[in-house]
This record gives structure tokens, C-alpha cells and sequence, in this order.
């Protein structure tokens, strides 16, 4: 009787553990994934997404702007995300991104901001990291910032790639 209570305890325990296990992101191999939204290889890490579906397939995107398109319907296979985070952009370096989760990173756009697929959008895992970046890059000064739904919000009604830069496919039903 022991014996099973003891094994049931080692089971449920490792049950929690891959559960646990499974909800942090996953490695990025820069220069080797490819966006499945523009089909662009990741050659810097500082812009880097990331998708984890329920399936617990991780997908990277090289701008956070083609994960909203995609999020959205704006193009690629359909996408159902369970966990979703973003680079922290002063955080990360070119090959390593520190990975924030995106309903808590902070945002920001500017169009003088130069991205991967143009869209001039950035992540940061907190307010003073954004200080911080702007204290450094006063050009970049005057934009706006926003929440990760309100990014969702806005990339329902138009596409953050811009369209003269990837013409998306007609919005999915």
C-alpha cells in the first residue's frame, strides 16, 4: 500500500513538472529558424517572437509585427497560441533573446524605428527599459506605446507588417 502511494506521488509529481515545464519559452537557433509568417530566417534575436501552440510546438517570427498579422488572420496557416512571448529588446542581444511574456512586455512604435519587416514595433520587459532606450535614441522619441491586446486590437482592423513592404493575402473569414 505504501509502496503505491509512493508511486502515485512520483507520477503526479512529474505530471506537474513537464505541465510546469511546459509553460516557459523555448530556444531560439538564430540564423536557422524561419518565420512561418514572411518565411524570413531569424538573423536577430532582439526582435524575435514567439508562438507556443497546445500542442506545445514552439513557432518564431522575426518581427513581433508578423506574429499579430498572423494572430489576426492577415496570412499563414492558422494560429492557435497558448503561450506567446516577445524579445526584450534592450534585454537581448543578437543571438540570445530574453524572453518576456508578451501580456506583460511593454511596447512601443515609432516608424523611424528600423525592424525586420518594417513595422517599427518593439518589445520591453518593463517602463524603464523603455526610458532607457529612448534616453539613448532621442530620434526615436514621439512614438506610442501599447499593451500586447491593444497591439491585437489595432492588427484586427490593419495589418503592423506594412503592406507595401509584404502585401498580405486577403483577411481569413
Amino acid at each position: 500500500m505504501e509502496r503505491r502511494h509512493l508511486l502515485k506521488l512520483a507520477v503526479g509529481g512529474l505530471g506537474a513538472f513537464f505541465l510546469r515545464a511546459q509553460a516557459s519559452p523555448r530556444p531560439l537557433r538564430v540564423g536557422v529558424e524561419a518565420c512561418p509568417y514572411c518565411f524570413m530566417t531569424i538573423l536577430d534575436a532582439r526582435y524575435a517572437a514567439q508562438a507556443v501552440n497546445p500542442q506545445g510546438k514552439a513557432f518564431f517570427y522575426d518581427d513581433p509585427a508578423c506574429l499579430l498579422d498572423q494572430l489576426n488572420g492577415w496570412g499563414g496557416p492558422e494560429l492557435k497560441a497558448k503561450e506567446v512571448y516577445l524579445a526584450d529588446f534592450l534585454a537581448s542581444d543578437r543571438k540570445n533573446p530574453v524572453w518576456v511574456e508578451a501580456k506583460k512586455a511593454v511596447l512601443y512604435h515609432h516608424p523611424r524605428i528600423r525592424t525586420p519587416m518594417g513595422s517599427g514595433l518593439l518589445a520591453f520587459g518593463d517602463p524603464k527599459e523603455l526610458e532607457a532606450y529612448l534616453k539613448g535614441r532621442p530620434e526615436h522619441r514621439g512614438g506610442r506605446t501599447l499593451t500586447w491586446n491593444g497591439a491585437l486590437e489595432e492588427g484586427a482592423k490593419r495589418t503592423w507588417v506594412p503592406a507595401d513592404f509584404f502585401p498580405p493575402p486577403p483577411k481569413a473569414p
